[in-house]
């Protein structure tokens, strides 16, 4: 016997007002296709969806009080965020889905990508509806209507492409670096001596002194003539 799938659901009703009569009518639907493991409120308020507060008291459901500056009927971002958190645990099989206004396509492939089902609460089909699995209409007679039973196809990694072997250039051989040769400064020559100056002839001392000697005994005998 095949195991009853696990759904998981994220409700924003504060976008999609529908009073709890419509909404238990839904999960009566979808306890028909899987058990119902959890559910979590976006857009809580104890005055307006107060008919919700019993519910959510006596089975202590999460329920987050609306965004303050979120737009009327727009998506409510944290149901995208804990769509796609609550998609990596293995041991949740769906998600039954009650959003806003916009675009959760993108959110729809995703979850469809990891094999779980999705369920959309619509009050009339729209373009996200179409892409679930099923959808439930949010009624008092709230009815299954099967979109796409199968869902996508499971998205698997694609096998990484074979790179050829890079052929191994052979490292040229090691040669080190020449290393700069430095010379030590070489001092500039020194200037060539200038030839010393030839020495004057010697002159002939005895023949000078013999000829002045001669004339002094010349001029004492004229002195001595004089005198006589």
């Amino acid at each position: 016997m095949a195991a009853t799938k696990k759904y998981v659901v994220l409700a924003d009703i504060e976008s999609v007002r529908v009073p709890f009569s419509a909404f238990a009518a839904a999960l009566e639907e979808l306890s028909r296709i899987g058990e119902i493991a959890g559910c979590k409120f976006y857009g809580y308020s104890a005055k307006r969806t107060k008919d919700y507060g019993e519910f959510i008291q006596e089975n202590s459901y999460d329920a987050l009080s609306a965004l303050p500056r979120k737009r009327k009927g727009k998506l409510d971002l944290r149901q995208v965020i804990d769509a796609a958190r609550l998609a990596q645990f293995p041991n949740i099989d769906g998600f039954f889905l009650i959003y806003g206004n916009g675009d959760i396509t993108p959110l729809i492939a995703y979850l469809k990508a990891y094999g779980k089902d999705v369920v959309a609460g619509v009050v009339e089909p729209d373009k996200n509806s179409v892409l679930c699995n099923k959808v439930i209409t949010l009624n008092a007679n709230a009815t299954i209507s099967k979109v796409l039973d199968h869902g996508y196809k499971k998205v698997a990694a694609p096998a990484p492409a074979k790179k050829a072997p890079a052929r191994r250039v052979a490292e040229p051989a090691y040669q080190p670096a020449p290393q700069p040769v430095y010379y030590a400064p070489q001092p500039a020559p020194a200037p060539a001596p200038a030839p010393a100056p030839a020495p004057a002839p010697a002159k002939d001392t005895s023949a000078e002194d013999a000829q002045f000697a001669l004339l002094l005994e010349q001029f004492n005998k004229i002195i001595a003539g004089t005198e006589e």
